[in-house]
């Protein structure tokens, strides 16, 4: 016992808690995606020397077109209740639809690399020119400024890139980018198991999760992307998959499979640790739950968190033991908490985005790990300090921060496609109408992905499983620690993923709540309690409807979401763009 609480109510408490913040975070994404929008494009400025920079990395914080977001979601809510036809239904229900979807992204992703075939940039082509030395037998990396010196938690992707060049050829990157194009097939492929397990049989989850994968445009783009982002999701979610299917059917070869592979993920990125802490949530919510299990039910589930934490620990041994032997010392790096630093620093970009001061900083401290930590802790404190006199700039930072990577609907899927050197098969959509019509819907999509999830949140809080809350758990654990970090929409497209089988599941059940209301007021009638109700209720949302968006033009709401603050910046640019497209021959 738990003072007056037994284990599991105890359990059953953290679980709600968890959910309500999940509400919570939900909600406010939902209502930002409604309002307010963020771009990234080039933008010109003044410097102090009286010069004209631009930076093209820039984030534009935009009012949306509420109206078209509400349209959509009126006219699927129409869709679901009256516009599902037997044929259709035959058609998703089939054992094969969902890996068949699964397949197809696989396959359309490929497409986009043919046609694109661009070459990496930044830091993925620093990892993969690295990978190429290293299969070279040259160490250059790792002496003093080289990058796995200065970045030494990369080289475990770059020992991932060092198998394919030596599978493919060094810096092969059309060869590496199908290889991506795999793994965004086989994660698409597992949030369809995912869905099955976590909700039964039903071939609606399973078929309508793939579908809404493979509408997930921005993701299939990040098949150009060579970092370790989606070959570290498909073995994270692999890990959830063989987890989840533990509790169906008890194997002990199943816990292996699961901590081996998200060894793997946190290996080739060490972001996916986030999904090793939610797994190890769940797995202590699951004890507390089950407290008539006794010892032997807790066995399995202790042996896998002592296995994750066996082989996180054993994957970090591994790296520095090769890291050691290839530098001849060992080598710590640059400190993390700079990057907590940067996260809390305003940039060109964004606040909160990569500015540069974490190699700048270890520059400074002559690649002293010592004397750069200790300068990195004076500028949180006097970060944190600036906060506590001005707590209204600190607010807005933390408000811009959140939208510049949640609420960008890109997810900068365009940003890592230019300005590379390539085939030029893709320009068509970084540029003029085809970039317009793009941005246009993935906006329209991320606002339909938050309202289903905002909707399973919901309308699921009461009657969900223990197992469910793995990827509301996962998903707030990146929420947060990007919160601080620093932020890109690079790293948000790790978790926004996770939100699609929520979405579609969230979908089932407003179309369950739509279907009870239409037959009971079917029965008896719209002039009945039932239906006066409804009407009562539909009359109340619309007025709710009408406050907030009346009040989403005052300053306060635009402050609070980041709204309208760049729009005639933005239209400018946009503009500018619209002009060096009508001069082209």
């Amino acid at each position: 016992m738990f003072g007056r609480y037994s284990r599991a109510t105890l359990a059953e408490y953290l679980k709600r808690a968890a959910w309500i913040f999940f509400v919570i975070i939900i909600g406010y994404l939902l209502i930002a995606s409604i309002f307010s929008t963020c771009y990234l494009g080039a933008y010109s400025y003044g410097t102090a020397s009286g010069a004209t920079e631009v930076n093209v990395e820039h984030t534009f914080y935009i009012r949306d077109h509420f109206l078209w977001h509400m349209i959509v979601f009126a006219g699927f809510s129409l869709f679901l209740v009256f516009g599902r036809t037997e044929k259709a239904k035959q058609v998703v229900s089939g054992r094969y639809f969902g890996a068949a979807v699964c397949l197809a992204a696989g396959i359309l992703s490929v497409l986009l690399v043919l046609a694109g075939q661009y070459y990496p940039k930044y830091d993925q082509r620093n990892v993969i020119e690295a990978a190429a030395r290293l299969n070279q037998h040259i160490y250059s990396d790792f002496e003093e400024g080289g990058y796995l010196f200065v970045f030494p938690f990369q080289t475990g992707v770059v020992l991932y890139f060092r198998i394919l060049c030596f599978l493919f050829g060094n810096e092969n990157q059309v060869a590496f980018q199908i290889v991506n194009c795999l793994w965004i097939a086989l994660a698409y492929y597992f949030f369809v198991r995912i869905a099955e397990l976590l909700w039964g049989e039903r071939a609606s989850c399973r078929s309508w999760t793939a579908v809404a994968c493979i509408l997930f445009f921005p993701y299939l783009l990040y098949a150009s992307f060579l970092y370790g982002t989606v070959a570290g999701m498909a073995f994270a979610l692999f890990s959830f998959y063989m987890l989840l299917l533990y509790e169906k059917t008890p194997k002990v070869w199943y816990l292996l499979c699961s901590a081996l592979s998200m060894g793997i993920a946190m290996v080739i990125k060490s972001n996916y640790m986030i999904f090793m802490i939610a797994a190890l949530i769940y797995l202590f919510l699951k004890l507390l739950q089950e407290k008539e299990a006794g010892f032997r039910r807790a066995l399995p589930r202790l042996l896998l968190a002592g296995m994750f934490l066996g082989v996180f620990l054993l994957g970090r041994l591994g790296v520095d033991e090769y890291i050691t032997k290839a530098a001849g010392e060992e080598i710590e790096g640059i400190p993390m908490t700079a990057w907590i630093a940067m996260g809390l620093q305003d940039g060109k970009a964004a606040p909160g985005w990569y500015n540069g001061y974490n190699n700048r900083i270890y520059v400074e401290n002559d690649y002293d790990y010592g004397e750069t930590s200790a300068a990195v802790t004076e500028e949180i404190k006097r970060i944190v300090r600036g906060w506590t006199k001005d707590p209204a700039a600190s607010i807005s930072f933390f408000v811009k921060k959140v939208s510049s990577q949640w609420n960008n609907p890109t997810f900068q899927s365009l940003w890592i496609l230019e300005e590379r050197p390539g085939s030029g098969g893709l320009d068509w959509l970084l540029s003029g109408a085809g970039r317009y019509g793009y941005i246009f819907f993935v906006n329209l999509l991320q606002t339909w992905i938050l309202a289903g999830v905002f909707a399973y949140a919901v309308l699921r809080f009461k009657k969900s499983s223990m197992e469910e809350i793995i990827l509301p758990v996962t998903f707030l654990g990146g929420f947060l620690f990007h919160l601080f970090w620093e932020a890109e929409g690079l790293y948000a497209i790790l978790y926004f993923p996770l939100l699609l089988p929520l979405a579609v599941r969230g979908y089932g059940e407003w179309r369950a709540y739509l279907l009870a209301k239409k037959e009971r007021i079917a029965a008896d009638s719209w002039n009945s309690g039932e239906g006066k109700r409804f009407k009562r209720n539909l009359i109340r949302c619309a007025l709710a409807v009408v406050f907030v968006c009346a009040v989403s033009y005052t300053d306060p709401f635009a402050k609070l979401f980041a709204r309208n603050e760049n729009t005639g910046a933005f239209d400018t640019y946009t503009q500018e763009v619209v002009n060096e497209m009508e001069a082209l021959p």
